[in-house]
């Protein structure tokens, strides 16, 4: 594996453990339509709301692996990334450090945080899994929370996920240990026939005014409730 592309992984298991998983979603290596741009722009790690669209919450994270500081070009490039998709707060990880003129552009909803390529050798790959999709050859998966089902008083255990390649939602019963990819808009049963199925669905993100899409993963019950898991943007 590339040392960049390692080092945007620990960035991105560092903030899933950074985040609490219950409110935000961590999504390695995205890519979102840009507002001004109109085309795909690709983040190194998205923190996200994880049940809708609150752009407030949304934080952008760029993982800069260079044998040199950090200068205020870059960061003055990294704003225009944060206005084109609508970042409030946006990270700059680097390796090197930075100039102390990057560091004084940076301003209040810009960070700049230290985090030395030698840290890639503390990565432990183990707690990823290959994408369970054979088409994709390099994903990995971030398994990013770990939601309850609660049922008649028994609690059943799933971990959910995106693969930081292709971006499909990963679901993993502890129950049975079976584990399940789905693809943009699909739905599946765990073999363990609990009275619930998962769907993954594209809607529109209704609560904010730039008119944008989200794919959602939900957990439907027999009673036709629901709940959001998890949504990455599109």
């Amino acid at each position: 594996m590339k040392k960049w592309r390692a080092y945007e992984r620990l960035v991105a298991l560092l903030t899933s453990e950074e985040y609490d998983e219950k409110e935000f979603t961590v999504i390695p290596n995205a890519k979102i339509t840009g507002y001004i741009s109109k085309i795909k722009r690709q983040i190194d790690v998205l923190v996200e709301y994880r049940f809708d669209s609150d752009l407030t919450k949304r934080i952008i994270i760029d993982a800069k692996n260079k044998r040199r500081p950090i200068d205020v070009k870059e960061v003055e490039a990294f704003e225009g990334l944060m206005r084109d998709v609508n970042a409030r707060r946006g990270f700059l990880i680097c390796t090197n450090g930075y100039s102390k003129a990057a560091l004084r552009r940076s301003q209040e909803h810009i960070g700049i945080r230290l985090i030395e390529e030698k840290n890639i050798e503390t990565l432990d790959l183990n707690s990823w899994n290959p994408c369970l999709d054979h088409k994709c050859k390099k994903g990995l998966v971030l398994w990013d929370a770990t939601p309850g089902i609660f049922h008649n008083g028994i609690v059943t255990v799933n971990s959910i996920g995106k693969c930081d390649e292709c971006g499909k939602f990963h679901i993993w019963c502890w129950g049975c240990g079976n584990k399940k990819f789905l693809i943009t808009e699909d739905e599946w049963q765990c073999d363990c026939k609990g009275l619930w199925f998962y769907i993954t669905t594209i809607e529109p993100d209704d609560e904010n005014e730039y008119k944008s899409e989200g794919n959602y993963l939900i957990l439907v019950f027999a009673n036709a409730t629901w709940e959001i898991l998890d949504r990455r943007p599109l």
